[in-house]
């Protein structure tokens, strides 16, 4: 039987290519349009029973954070994706409707033919099907048993207050350690409950490679940076890499480090080479971009997200340097794809819930 899928958006045009792409794959069917959120309030409570809801950000009268904040309110348990734009609106909106509970997003492409169209409309039956629970078949054999997504409600956001105390970040000194977390679906929500946790005094970078395209990622620096004790920004080009700070890889950029030769100084690097498995930034290029580099100890936390990205990765460091992976455990991961890929592939050190993550890596880092 076909999954349901609701489709609100207040545009004809959006609501007829989604139709489209969602009737066209033979899990999927649309089994209801709207062309405003109250509407689609209107369907669900008179007692419509739908799989997954996809949903714009800017619509009038109700957004799509408020529509989903209904939702929550509301008790009503239903995986919604969000289809955003660009629009520094839509993102810093979709950063706060993933925070809300979002299951995921895809951002809206800019035509309707072409490659971009494309890397849409198979994004668009990827997350809805994760969203489904719909069992996709493996894209490498790193992931052979890592693509069953399943959605299960994550542990509550604690809140955190920034510490106000002003802060020296002085850059890495050659041989010192660093931290990174590779994150995807559930990602944005996750790294709330984990970044907050890392002290004010933490003694080392950490970078963080979430999947999400040009545009968002900045959004959502500032958003963990509000909650954070350390500081969090996006990731710059060229930038020296210091203590004490999360870097955010930039969406649509691949990140990598490169270390200054008799300086012992790392920069970031956020370069225009091409995806890997349809992903940039991607876990795996970070990754292998830490073999020649000179720090002595890395750890490496591994969140929700469907897929395994960060598996290759973590398997090339292990294998020339000094390594410690924290991956999260199933009952928490709202997708257990790339925690599950690096625990069947042997490389997991330790497996706990999301809200341990946090101390677990700094446990693991010595601090």
């Amino acid at each position: 039987m076909r999954k349901k899928i609701l489709i609100i958006d207040d545009s004809a045009l959006m609501r007829r290519v989604l139709s489209g792409i969602i009737n066209g794959d033979e899990h999927l069917m649309v089994a209801d349009t709207a062309s405003s959120a109250i509407h689609a309030l209107e369907l669900i409570l008179d007692g419509k029973q739908y799989d997954t809801i996809l949903v714009d950000i800017q619509m009038p009268q109700m957004s799509g954070v408020q529509f989903i904040r209904t939702l929550k309110k509301s008790r009503i348990q239903i995986p919604v994706l969000v289809v955003s734009s660009i629009a520094h609106r839509d993102a810093s909106g979709t950063i706060e409707a993933l925070e809300l509970g979002a299951f995921d997003f895809v951002r809206k492409p800019t035509g309707s033919t072409g490659s971009a169209f494309t890397e849409f409309s198979e994004s668009i039956i990827s997350k809805v099907h994760s969203a489904c629970g719909i069992e996709e078949l493996p894209v490498s054999e790193a992931s052979a048993a890592a693509h069953k997504g399943t959605s299960v409600k994550q542990e509550e956001t604690r809140p955190f207050l920034k510490k106000n105390a002003v802060q020296s970040y002085v850059p890495v000194a050659r041989g010192k350690k660093l931290a990174v977390i590779a994150s995807s679906t559930g990602g944005p929500k996750a790294l709330q409950s984990v970044i907050p946790q890392f002290p004010a005094n933490f003694p080392y970078p950490l970078v963080v490679v979430q999947h999400m395209p040009v545009g968002f990622t900045e959004s959502l620096a500032v958003r963990l940076d509000e909650l954070s004790q350390i500081r969090v920004k996006e990731a710059e080009d060229g930038e020296v890499l210091k203590r004490g700070v999360a870097y955010i890889a930039k969406g649509g950029k691949q990140c990598e480090l490169v270390e200054e030769q008799g300086t012992g100084k790392y920069r970031i690097s956020e370069n225009d080479k091409p995806p890997r498995g349809g992903l940039k930034p991607c876990a795996d290029i970070f990754l292998e971009s830490l073999v020649d580099t000179s720090f002595e100890e890395i750890v490496c936390g591994v969140l929700t997200g469907m897929g395994s990205d960060g598996t290759k990765g973590i398997l090339r460091v292990k294998q020339n340097k000094k390594m410690k992976v924290v991956a999260q455990d199933e009952a928490t991961s709202v997708v257990y794809g790339m925690p599950k890929a690096v625990k069947a592939a042997g490389v997991a050190d330790e497996v706990v819930p999301l809200e341990h993550v946090a101390e677990t890596m700094i446990k693991q880092i010595g601090v």
